[in-house]
């Protein structure tokens, strides 16, 4: 690709986050813990998709919106990474999301909160910023959705984008996954429980997961990924599908290993590559952050150390396998 061609991959993240990561050794529940902190980051998934992109030496913006003390730290953290972005203000606080780590047993929890108001009138200015995308180009919306906005803003940021040609990467779930899937993304990413909610359906082993994949792609996206952790990943597209497997690595922690699977898939779409060349990005970017405590992501050196091993087979669907249906009301 010439360089006057070279394309900025933008991501939208509605629900920024500061992320705080904390071990303790025995957590006593209703009791006193005295922890250390882990890590202090900037958080949500297309945010995270930025700082990955950027570490693999392509060029972003992240947009999104942000608020208080909390939003500062947000804008502070890309700065010290020279990670670009456009943010808009919001007056209540960026939401904080806490990691506890028990050393004694592994065990990690996670604490979630809703994140600041987003009026829908915001959305305008979102969308100005989003000219800049450029027809051909990719933009990667990420994460939840937060209080204020509904479920079908995603789809409706889609649909807009494809109009003037821009391609959409979605990594969503819950109603607005479900929401987004007329609109035609170029890509959605869904772990396995999150595929499994959408349709529906219980999901065990690997036929079972493609014929999810299969199931979400008839309903619009031109690719799907289901990301399986520890089990590599499923990509079905119009030319195959395909198993992903990572090599083995010592996993500190999963937290970002889903946003960095995201950015390597983005990436090779957005240069022309196919979804199996995104699954090999993606699953090596995806390990590498999995290597690193805390709320840390990965580096380039290890990704690219990692991507020779990633083993990508097609898939021969031998028999069809039908989805167990977990309601009686199906989307």
């Amino acid at each position: 690709m010439a360089a006057e061609e070279l394309l900025v991959i933008l991501t939208v993240t509605m629900n920024a986050a500061v992320d705080e990561a904390v071990a303790v050794d025995d957590f006593v529940l209703g009791g006193s813990n005295r922890c250390r902190l882990d890590a202090l980051d900037a958080g949500g998934k297309g945010l995270n998709a930025s700082r990955v992109i950027h570490r693999l030496n392509r060029l972003t913006i992240a947009l999104g919106f942000v608020g208080g003390v909390t939003g500062q730290m947000v804008r502070a953290r890309l700065d010290e990474e020279r990670v670009l972005h456009a943010f808009d203000d919001v007056p209540e606080l960026t939401r904080l999301n806490v990691m506890i780590y028990e050393s004694s047993s592994g065990r990690r929890s996670r604490l979630y909160l809703p994140g600041a108001t987003v009026a829908p009138e915001r959305l305008g200015s979102l969308r100005t910023r989003l000219l800049q995308a450029h027809p051909g180009g990719t933009v990667i919306l990420g994460g939840s959705l937060p209080p204020g906005l509904e479920s079908s803003t995603y789809a409706a940021l889609v649909s807009w984008l494809h109009e003037r040609g821009v391609r959409a990467v979605v990594d969503t779930s819950g109603p607005a996954l479900s929401a987004v899937l007329p609109a035609r993304p170029l890509l959605i990413k869904p772990n396995v429980e999150e595929a499994a909610e959408c349709l529906g359906c219980t999901l065990s082993g690997d036929d079972e997961v493609l014929a999810a994949a299969l199931a979400l792609r008839a309903r619009g996206p031109a690719n799907v990924v289901i990301s399986q952790g520890e089990g590599g990943a499923i990509g079905v597209s119009a030319g195959g599908a395909w198993k992903a497997l990572a090599p083995r690595v010592t996993a500190r922690s999963t937290v970002g290993s889903g946003d960095s699977m995201v950015a390597g898939l983005t990436i090779a779409l957005d240069e022309g590559g196919s979804l199996e060349d995104g699954l090999r990005l993606g699953t090596a970017a995806g390990a590498a952050t999995a290597m690193i405590p805390g709320t840390q992501l990965c580096n380039v050196q290890d990704v690219e150390r990692l991507l020779p091993e990633v083993d990508v087979k097609p898939i021969v669907r031998r028999s069809e396998v039908r989805l167990r249906s977990d309601r009686r009301d199906r989307d």
